[in-house]
């Protein structure tokens, strides 16, 4: 016994420590792990972004080989940007807000379609965007009302994923208490304003430390260990009712609160920003349109429903998936990495495109 504890203290416990300052290094700098900025939650606007006086500038990375990169920059009110913002402009402005398809890690920062769309229109427009990842669609509303108060834009730019709706109402998502939230019952809708969550790392100087590493970030941001331990989880079986990041059963289910959550939120956004532009695009189901599988996809009655509720408050619809459709046709170029969900270069270069052409209109 004291042979086997003398081995686990002076050789067994040491060798451990070495190879974790090994694997520490090499993925510091021999494979760089994804940094990721502060997420910041500010307590006097209650809104949910980065943290300004942390780390301002980093490399994301996807992949076992960090073989994509991606590098960020946090601005001045701290969103993912390559210029800073001012209040006062000598011209027009275009505001754009989204979840982590506008966050961009993905691709350099200026990279992302809201840059090129800004480098694009320079003569005209200012182009500020504003994404977090996660924000669903209620907190779209919310974000334009940050936006309008601080920057008052002349045309703001909803960028639509499908995780958005059901996200959106607090009854199917209760612990996203940092995002503005609908309770959604049969004669009203009423909002949660957002609040800070102190189990964030934000709030937990143990989870700070542990991000710093950069084992942990390699483990938990380039291989997707969290995802793949809740693939495991759910099961085989359960994984095939998922499409475009939304589990459809559930969707389905909860149609009549996703119906309602959406008509109180454009017609919120209709109200509150009366004589500005509205846009809304919404994603494709990517993978759908990759596996020739269009037609039958299971997600399309989310944009029958954005479309119709754009309709009635005289919002401008940008749908994506015919224009991607027939470009993957003819390019056989896809939108997203097969090793991550988010659009590359290729994706972003083209939804700019199609926003360019919308705003020609």
């Amino acid at each position: 016994m004291k042979k086997i504890l003398k081995n686990l203290v002076f050789i067994t416990i040491p060798s451990f420590i070495i190879l974790l300052l090994l694997l520490e290094l090499f993925f510091r700098f021999i494979i760089p792990a994804a940094e990721i900025p502060q997420a910041f939650f500010n307590e006097n606007e209650l809104i949910y972004k980065f943290d300004t006086t942390a780390k301002r500038e980093g490399l994301y990375t996807i992949g076992k080989t960090a073989q994509e990169k991606g590098h960020w920059r946090i601005n001045n009110y701290g969103w993912n940007s390559s210029i800073d913002y001012v209040s006062q402009r000598d011209k027009k402005l275009i505001a754009i807000i989204g979840d982590s398809q506008i966050e961009a890690f993905q691709v350099d920062v200026d990279k992302s379609y809201p840059s090129l769309l800004r480098r694009k229109i320079a003569d005209i427009y200012d182009v500020y965007s504003f994404g977090k990842s996660g924000a669903p669609l209620s907190q779209y509303l919310y974000y334009s009302r940050y936006v309008n108060r601080l920057f008052n834009p002349d045309i703001l730019i909803f960028n639509i994923v499908h995780n958005d709706f059901d996200e959106s109402v607090f009854q199917l998502n209760p612990s996203d208490i940092h995002w503005l939230t609908l309770n959604v019952n049969d004669s009203i809708v009423t909002e949660n304003i957002p609040k800070p969550n102190y189990s964030f790392s934000q709030h937990n100087w143990g989870k700070r430390i542990i991000k710093k590493s950069a084992l942990f970030r390699y483990l938990y941001v380039n291989l997707h260990l969290s995802q793949t331990i809740n693939n495991f989880s759910i099961g085989k079986n359960n994984q095939d009712k998922f499409n475009a990041n939304v589990e459809v059963s559930k969707l389905e289910e909860n149609k009549t609160l996703i119906i309602k959550s959406v008509d109180y939120i454009l017609g919120k956004i209709h109200k509150e920003n009366p004589n500005k532009r509205i846009i809304f695009i919404i994603d494709a189901p990517r993978n759908d349109i990759y596996n020739n599988n269009l037609k039958n996809s299971n997600v399309l009655f989310l944009h029958d429903i954005l479309e119709k509720y754009c309709l009635k408050y005289g919002f401008e619809y940008i749908d994506l998936t015919l224009p991607m459709e027939n470009d993957y046709k003819k390019n056989q170029i896809k939108f997203n990495s097969d090793l991550d969900g988010h659009w590359n270069e290729y994706g972003h270069s083209f939804v700019y495109k199609q926003v360019l052409m919308q705003l020609l209109k």
